[in-house]
């Protein structure tokens, strides 16, 4: 319902003249020269540093590499996957979640926050880091809180990488 309701508004900015790129309403992608232990490391240091929990790092490198023979993939260059390292940690903010529970209790789907970074075996040296775009109910007031949700998380994505630089 969600994703029709996006489709339906992107057509329509189109269809008046207007252009919508991911980069303007979706995360911004950020990359760092360092070693990923180094990277993943700061990024647990800017949650933790802001009071939060991390509930859990998944490891979708391990996952990957487990699961190519099952799942028939394998890269060009015959891997089970593109990547040297790959994790996401999982984690939420109680003052923020209360603050978008109470403007739409559907808005309970944004919690737990998702940051990932990871390392390719065609750029090693390179991590990238971002985080998943939470998807808020239709209110006024969502859309408020929506923006200061993504400000922290990408405020927590800068803080990594210029603490890894």
């Amino acid at each position: 319902m969600i994703r029709v309701a996006t489709l339906a508004l992107t057509g329509f900015l189109l269809a008046a003249g207007s252009t919508v790129s991911a980069e303007e309403t979706g995360p911004k992608m950020r990359t760092v020269e360092a070693s990923f232990a180094d990277v993943l490391l700061e990024l647990q240091d800017a949650v933790i540093g802001r009071g939060l929990v991390i509930d859990f790092t998944g490891n979708v490198d391990k996952m990957l590499e487990r699961t190519a023979e099952a799942a028939e993939s394998v890269t060009e260059t015959g891997e089970k996957s593109p990547y040297l390292a790959a994790k996401y940690l999982q984690f939420c903010s109680a003052k923020l979640t209360h603050e978008a529970v109470s403007a739409n209790p559907a808005n309970l789907s944004i919690c737990p926050y998702i940051v990932y970074l990871y390392e390719t075996r065609t750029a090693p040296g390179q991590v990238h880091i971002s985080y998943r775009k939470p998807v808020f109910g239709p209110s006024k007031a969502s859309r408020a809180i929506e923006v200061k949700i993504n400000a922290f998380l990408q405020e927590i994505i800068d803080e990594t990488v210029e603490a890894s630089k």
